[in-house]
């Protein structure tokens, strides 16, 4: 009876060593081979902005900005799951409009009282009857509205 309880310890024993050695080598080759981490956050654009977080460039305020945090949000008539926000300069006589469809935000000058046209004049925005924002798109000599505030 000795014999069988002193074999079942020596086995359970050395069971156990062996799992633990298994652990300890593969802790060693996870220090010796570290897989390279990703960390979030931590991507940034030429500006040295962080699109993850929210941050796009704005050529007027010359810094990194959170667009929807602008009050002027205009709706996108072309995606109803999609907005698109204005910053004016403070003079008025430009406007940054942050939307889906430009790959940088579109800066566009005042040409008269509360109109703004891009200069290739395919953009202008202006308000409407009810005193709202649209920018409207010159597509073949006809303007349509993409964006409307309201």
């Amino acid at each position: 009876m000795k014999t069988i309880l002193s074999f079942t310890i020596t086995l359970f024993s050395l069971a156990l060593f062996s799992c633990n050695s298994q652990k300890a080598g593969n802790n060693a080759q996870q220090q010796t081979n570290p897989e390279p981490k990703t960390v979030l956050g931590g991507d940034k654009d030429d500006h040295g902005c962080k699109p993850s977080a929210g941050y796009q460039w704005s050529a007027i305020k010359q810094e990194c900005i959170r667009p929807f945090e602008l009050s002027d949000k205009l709706k996108d008539l072309t995606d109803d799951t999609m907005a698109a926000f204005l910053l004016f300069s403070e003079n008025k006589k430009q406007v940054e409009i942050f939307a889906k469809d430009f790959k940088t935000p579109l800066v566009i000058s005042a040409s008269e009282n509360e109109v703004y046209i891009s200069t290739d004049k395919v953009y202008k925005l202006q308000k409407d009857a009810q005193n709202h924002w649209v920018l409207y798109k010159n597509e073949a000599g006809k303007e349509k509205a993409v964006l409307q505030q309201g």
